[in-house]
């Protein structure tokens, strides 16, 4: 027989040991399946910046070096007569432009018209001569960043530019910071110099890439124009109703470029910042029907829960 007696305590640890084996990935199941159920559980989340659109970064660079090397072609004073009197207008045209005269600048924009027409085919010159006055352009916005002047030079590169950029906030009024860094200011650039001389032909074109840094950039930072009703405009959700109509083409033009951009889920948010929180939870929607289990699906399930927490709560 064997003698009865208390039972140790460590006898009774090993017991319980045995019991709680394997506790450790128990528990761990458990935290797992809780974090699930509240990362699929939506929480309301304003709608607040737009899904970015892809950039091939090492194409964008190689049209940067291949603008840097026509400039340098530009430099060594080859260009014909008639590129260099395209060139003279084009510097005319911006001066006319900054001044803000019509009668000037309309009469200027002819004469760019017309010294265009004399070239018939745009060739490999005029893109050197765009790519030189970018690369000017570039040099003589550095300086006015660094000393507040607007010369002469930037007036004839760039027009009525600077104020562009303080009109639509493209820039910290006190440091004159850009918001825009030298991939957006080379796009816009050769945007507005094609648009001037009215040059729509393949060669002269953007790139895919460059149309979606401009696109992207426009997207995010709207271009507020010369209209009176923009004047004096600071508050977030004035400016966001001003630039709706601006954002709703760009992210339909970006939607037509990339297929795979999610066009609805960017609509959502131009249209939760000015109001129209039904439309916004609309697009939601379609946006998760589309695409129900994409990269961004728990975060418009979170602006849609706000979206309609907007529409129910008033009306109580």
């Amino acid at each position: 027989m064997v003698a009865s007696g208390p039972v140790s305590a460590k006898s009774t640890a090993k017991g319980m040991r045995r019991h709680l084996r394997g506790w450790q990935a128990g528990l761990l199941i458990v935290l797992l399946a809780g974090s699930a159920i509240v990362l699929a559980t939506p929480r309301a989340v304003e709608p607040g910046g737009f899904p970015e659109s892809r950039i091939d970064v090492a194409a964008i660079n190689r049209v940067m070096a291949e603008d840097d090397a026509l400039a340098l072609l530009a430099a060594r004073g080859e260009l014909d007569v008639d590129v260099r009197a395209l060139g003279r207008e084009l510097r005319n045209y911006n001066e006319a432009a900054a001044l803000a005269e019509e009668d000037d600048f309309a009469h200027a924009r002819e004469r760019v018209v017309d010294a265009a027409a004399r070239l018939g085919q745009f060739g490999e010159q005029v893109r050197q001569l765009r790519a030189y006055q970018m690369r000017s352009f570039l040099v003589e916005l550095r300086g006015w960043q660094a000393t507040g002047v607007i010369t002469e030079e930037l007036r004839a590169l760039s027009g009525d530019f600077i104020d562009a950029v303080v009109r639509s906030h493209w820039c910290q009024p006190a440091s004159r910071e850009l918001l825009l860094g030298e991939r957006e200011l080379r796009v816009l650039f050769k945007k507005r110099w094609n648009t001037v001389v009215g040059a729509d032909s393949e060669e002269l074109a953007p790139t895919l890439e460059e149309e979606r840094v401009r696109l992207r950039f426009l997207l995010a930072y709207p271009f507020i124009n010369n209209d009176p009703r923009g004047r004096g405009v600071t508050d977030r959700t004035s400016v966001d109703r001003l630039v709706a109509p601006q954002r709703m083409k760009t992210i339909d033009r970006l939607g037509a470029l990339d297929p795979s951009y999610p066009t609805d889920l960017a609509r959502a948010v131009v249209l939760y910042g000015t109001g129209q929180f039904h439309l916004a939870a609309e697009a939601l929607r379609r946006h998760l029907d589309a695409r129900p289990d994409g990269p961004y699906t728990l975060l418009a399930r979170n602006y849609l829960k706000a979206a309609l927490d907007q529409t129910v709560l008033p009306g109580l």
